[in-house]
């Protein structure tokens, strides 16, 4: 190399003078090229479309090509428009060997992938090959990534509604997600994972709450089935015999916690709260939700006069236990500063008997000294660890799930049990991540909760965040937060699906 030449390459970008396929570069050259992380992206695409004509060439190669651009679409953090390009030229092997291969990688990769260009282009590649019937094959995978919610675009302007529609011309799309949910299998779900036919399910019925808000279709579709696939038998069950049905995946996964064998309690729990159900008047069954179930089965048996009541008397006796004392309301940016919602009176109509029933339960909960006590034990806890936030469950002592663990809070009535994430689920000291162990053990459960407690004087933060809400909607139960304001008083606030929040006041420690 000249020295002008190399003065050049000290100035220039390093990647620029490195060695790189070029016009008519080997093969072996191009692939090793391809891996080179050092070279810029356009030396890298290059590189994979020298692999790819190489196979063109010689199809002994083929196989080199396709596992080239197979491993970049896995690799989330490789440039997305090499990895665009990679999917491009893997579209263009229509051997029915490629094409079948190319199904099985995107029926993988779908419901992963998070670069929002890539799903859009595997999206478009799907629907331009609609009309194969091969490629329905795809559709449990489709459905699990349009149950991912987005900021944008909307439902209607989703890739994945587009392939969909394609897939399933004249099929209204609210059947063909309802299929995916009733037969995973038979709408592509792959045997391998094994999880894969059952996070689908849970999708679809993701999918189907937003597609069909009040379950009129639903109610329709299933009613009309033969009913003899289990999770058909579940549901009508639950409608007959609790009067609910479940609105997410995640509530799926809560009714069939509650039918399993493994919990001895269950059975019981379920014929004591279908009892107390059938005594409910119409009015009281009104907007019935999972969330409400445990706090009607124990008015029922414990708290007789509130069973009886109508929805405004509750309102009136929770309203008088919540007059006087002090709310601490968060500033809502999205509002021009104004005071968030929190107040009954901002919430009182759209409160249900069950929601106000559940509210009184955990009225009674947090004025226990017990309960309290082992709450603050619980945020002095989570004060001292910064890699997460701390949660748990509030249960009716006799429904908690059995053995009882040593740090678990008991008062006359209720118990408070933590489940700490684990290591793997700490995100930072702002973030409660829920763990497996707790969703399975809560089924008979009053309302979830977690701790705003980095600080003694945490009140920027009292009540619930858009992660907290995001919360209550997937997963559909009753919650609440509990938030540091002062040094020995936190603020309790309850909330539930769809940004209803009611601030309970003060809950103080016992001097």
């Amino acid at each position: 190399m000249g020295l002008l030449a190399s003065l050049l390459c000290l100035v220039a970008l390093p990647a620029a003078c490195a060695k790189g396929s070029g016009p008519g570069a080997e093969p072996e050259q191009a692939a090793a090229d391809l891996k080179n992380s050092d070279l810029q992206q356009n030396q890298r695409i290059l590189a994979l479309e020298q692999v790819w004509e190489a196979a063109r060439q010689d199809p002994a190669r083929l196989s080199v090509a396709r596992e080239a651009s197979k491993d970049l679409i896995w690799k989330g953090g490789a440039p997305i428009q090499l990895r665009q390009k990679a999917l491009a030229l893997l579209l263009t092997d229509d051997s029915p060997d490629g094409q079948a291969d190319t199904r099985k990688l995107l029926a993988l990769r779908l419901p992963t992938e998070g670069a929002w260009p890539m799903l859009v282009d595997i999206c478009r590649g799907i629907q331009a090959r609609g009309s194969s019937g091969e490629w329905k094959s795809l559709t449990a995978s489709l459905v699990r990534s349009y149950a991912r919610k987005v900021p944008v675009p909307p439902d209607p302007d989703r890739p994945e509604r587009d392939a969909l529609v394609a897939l399933h011309p004249g099929v209204e799309l609210e059947r063909v997600v309802y299929e995916v949910f009733v037969r995973p299998a038979d709408n592509g779900a792959p045997e391998r994972p094994d999880d894969f036919a059952e996070k689908s399910r849970q999708a679809a019925w993701d999918l189907l709450g937003r597609l069909d808000p009040e379950g009129e279709r639903r109610t329709a579709m299933i009613a009309a089935e033969a009913r003899d696939e289990p999770v058909l038998k579940d549901l009508a069950r639950s409608a007959r015999e609790l009067g609910v049905t479940p609105i997410t995946g995640s509530e799926l996964s809560w009714l069939k916690n509650l039918l399993s064998g493994k919990d001895t309690k269950n059975a019981a729990w379920w014929s004591q709260t279908s009892a107390a159900v059938a005594l409910l008047s119409p009015e009281h069954r009104a907007g019935l939700s999972l969330r409400h179930l445990e706090a009607v089965r124990f008015a029922a048996a414990s708290r007789s006069e509130w069973f009886a009541a109508s929805r405004d008397v509750l309102l009136g006796e929770l309203g008088s236990r919540l007059e006087g004392r002090r709310p601490w309301l968060k500033s809502s940016s999205g509002e021009g500063g104004q005071r968030s919602r929190e107040m009954l009176g901002d919430w009182r109509d759209r409160l249900s008997f069950g929601d106000v029933l559940s509210l009184l339960l955990i009225d009674d909960a947090l004025r226990d000294p017990k309960i309290v006590d082992d709450l603050f034990r619980q945020a002095d806890n989570d004060r001292a660890d910064t890699t997460t936030e701390y949660g748990g469950v509030l249960f009716v002592k006799d429904q908690a799930p059995t053995p009882l663990r040593p740090d678990t809070g008991l008062g006359e009535a209720f118990m408070v049990r933590s489940y700490t994430p684990r290591p793997a689920q700490r995100v930072n000291d702002r973030t409660f991540v829920a763990s497996e162990e707790m969703f399975a053990q809560s089924g008979r459960g009053v309302a979830h909760y977690h701790f705003h407690a980095q600080s003694d004087r945490n009140s920027e933060y009292a009540g619930p965040g858009k992660g907290d809400n995001d919360y209550a909607d997937a997963h559909g139960r009753a919650c609440l937060v509990f938030t540091s304001v002062r040094s020995g008083i936190m603020n309790a606030d309850y909330y539930h699906r769809g940004g209803v929040v009611i601030d309970l006041g003060e809950v103080r420690r016992r001097e």
